[in-house]
C-alpha cells in the first residue's frame, strides 16, 4: 500500500510544481502577479488573436494609427542610481538581510546595461513594432498593394523615433514596393513644451509643484507599508530611515521590478512584495496618470482637452488620404496622449470620474496602455464603390467601444466623424477658457 501512496504522492507533487511554473512570477506571500499592477510598463503581448477582418462586401482601404513607443528604460538615471545608492551604503554597514544583499548584488550585475540609456528604447520595444507592422501587413493586404504610399510621424524624442524605423522598415520588408516617407511632428505630444502647445498652466499640472501633489503624496503615505517592505531588505529598520525615505524607496524598488521584463532582465524583484503592496503601488501609479491625463475634478479639463490636438489632425488626414488612396498614416507618441485621446473620444471605461485613489485605481486600468499601446482606426471601402466607408476602431488591435460603434468598434465613417468633431469642438472650447467644468 505503501508505494502507490508514494508515488501518487510525488505524481502530485510534480503536478504542483509545474502548475507553478506556468502561472508567471509570484509575490512574497505566493500569489501570481497580476498584469494590471505592471501597469504601463506592461510589455505588449508576444501574440495577439485577430480582431475582426472587413465586413462581408467591403475591403480594407486606409489605417490610420496612433502608437506609444515601445519598451523603453527608465527615463532618469538617478532612478537607477538612487537604488544602488542606498543598497551600496547599507551593503558597506552590514545592514542588509539575506534578501537584500542578493537584490544589491543582481543590481551590480545589471546596471551596465543601465548606465547611459536613460529613456531610450530597448530591443524588445523595438521588436514590439516589428512584430504590430507584420500583423498590420498580413491582416490588411488590400491596403498595402502595389506601390501604395504610408505617412509616417513620430514626436521629438528618440525612442519614439527609433520605434516609427523598426515599425517601418518591417513594413517595407513585408510589402517591398510601399512608398514609405518618416517625418517628426512634435505635435504629436501637446503635453511636452518643446510642442509649443501646452501652456504654462498645463506643465504644471504635471510637474512636482502641481496643486494635486500634496493629496497624493498622502494617500501613498497612508497606504504604503513601508517599515514592512524595508524589514525584508534592511536588517534595522530604524537604520533605513536614516539612510532614505523609506516610501520613495519601496517606489523605487518597484519601478525598477515592472520595467525588467521590457529590458530583458531575468531578475525578478516583484517576488519582493506582496500582492496587497502590489496593487497600493499600482494604485499610486495609475493616480498621477489620472490627475495629468484623465477627467480628474481636482485638476482642469485641460488634462485630456489637449489631446484634441491629435485627433482633430487624425480627423483632417482620413479625409484627404482617403480621397488620394493613401494606404496608412502612422503616427509615433506616448502613452499618457493615448489615455487623454481616450478619454476625449469618450472610450468604454476612459471617463469615469473618481474622487478617492481606490475609485481611480478601479476606474483606470493603465496597463491597457502597455509599451507599444496603440490606436487604430481600420477603413473599409464596398467592393462595389458604392457607398460611404466603415471603419474600425482598436486598441492594441482588439475592437474599442466607443458611443458611436457597435460591440467590434464598427461604424460608418459619416457618424464616427460628425461624433469626434464635435469632441473635438467641445475640447477646443475648454482650451480656449483657463478652467471649465468637465463636460463628458
Amino acid at each position: 500500500m505503501k508505494r502507490p501512496l508514494l508515488l501518487l504522492a510525488a505524481c502530485a507533487c510534480a503536478l504542483a510544481a509545474a502548475l507553478s511554473c506556468t502561472t508567471g512570477p509570484r509575490t512574497a506571500d505566493g500569489h501570481t502577479v497580476p498584469e494590471r499592477v505592471m501597469g504601463v510598463y506592461l510589455p505588449y503581448p508576444d501574440t495577439v488573436a485577430p480582431a475582426p477582418g472587413a465586413p462581408e462586401g467591403y475591403r480594407t482601404c486606409y489605417i490610420s494609427h496612433y502608437g506609444r513607443h515601445g519598451s523603453r528604460y527608465l527615463l532618469d538615471e538617478d532612478q537607477y542610481a538612487s537604488v544602488r545608492d542606498v543598497l551600496a551604503r547599507a551593503a558597506a554597514d552590514g545592514a542588509l538581510t539575506p534578501t537584500g544583499r542578493k537584490i544589491h548584488a543582481e543590481l551590480l550585475g545589471i546596471y551596465p546595461q543601465f548606465e547611459g540609456r536613460a529613456g531610450m528604447l530597448t530591443g524588445i520595444g523595438a521588436a514590439q513594432h516589428r512584430a504590430i507592422a507584420r500583423r498590420m501587413a498580413r491582416r490588411h493586404p488590400s491596403a498595402f498593394e502595389r506601390d501604395a504610399a504610408v505617412k509616417a510621424t513620430t514626436s521629438a524624442t528618440a525612442r519614439t523615433r527609433e520605434s516609427m524605423e523598426a515599425f517601418c522598415a518591417q513594413l517595407q520588408r513585408c510589402c517591398p514596393a510601399l512608398r514609405i516617407t518618416c517625418a517628426t511632428d512634435a505635435a504629436l505630444n501637446p503635453y511636452s513644451a518643446g510642442s509649443g502647445i501646452a501652456t504654462e498652466y498645463d506643465l504644471t499640472v504635471k510637474s512636482p509643484e502641481a496643486a494635486w501633489r500634496p493629496e497624493y503624496e498622502a494617500f501613498c503615505r497612508q497606504r504604503i507599508d513601508a517599515e514592512g517592505f524595508a524589514a525584508r531588505i534592511f536588517s534595522d529598520t530604524e537604520y533605513a530611515a536614516g539612510l532614505c525615505d523609506l516610501t520613495e524607496f519601496e517606489q523605487g524598488i518597484f519601478r525598477l521590478a515592472i520595467h525588467f521584463r521590457g529590458c530583458g532582465i531575468d531578475a525578478d524583484w516583484l517576488r519582493l512584495f506582496t500582492l496587497d503592496e502590489l496593487n497600493t503601488l499600482a494604485a499610486c501609479d495609475a493616480y498621477t496618470f489620472y490627475m495629468e491625463k484623465g477627467p480628474a475634478a481636482a485638476t482642469s479639463d485641460r488634462t485630456w482637452a489637449l489631446s484634441a490636438h491629435i485627433l482633430d489632425k487624425m480627423l483632417t488626414d482620413a479625409e484627404r488620404d482617403l480621397a488620394d488612396g493613401t494606404a496608412a498614416s502612422l503616427r509615433f507618441g506616448h502613452d499618457g496622449c493615448i489615455m487623454a485621446l481616450l478619454t476625449l473620444m469618450g472610450a468604454d471605461g476612459w471617463t469615469a470620474q473618481a474622487a478617492t485613489g481606490e475609485e481611480i485605481a478601479r476606474a483606470w486600468d493603465v496597463s491597457q496602455i502597455p509599451m507599444a499601446c496603440n490606436l487604430q482606426w481600420v477603413f473599409y471601402r464596398p467592393v462595389s464603390e458604392e457607398g460611404e466607408p466603415l471603419v474600425r476602431v482598436l486598441l492594441n488591435e482588439r475592437p474599442l467601444r466607443l458611443p458611436v460603434t457597435d460591440r467590434a468598434g464598427l461604424c460608418e465613417w459619416s457618424g464616427m466623424k460628425r461624433y469626434l468633431a464635435e469632441r473635438c469642438d467641445t475640447a477646443f472650447a475648454i482650451l480656449n477658457e483657463r478652467r471649465t467644468p468637465n463636460n463628458l
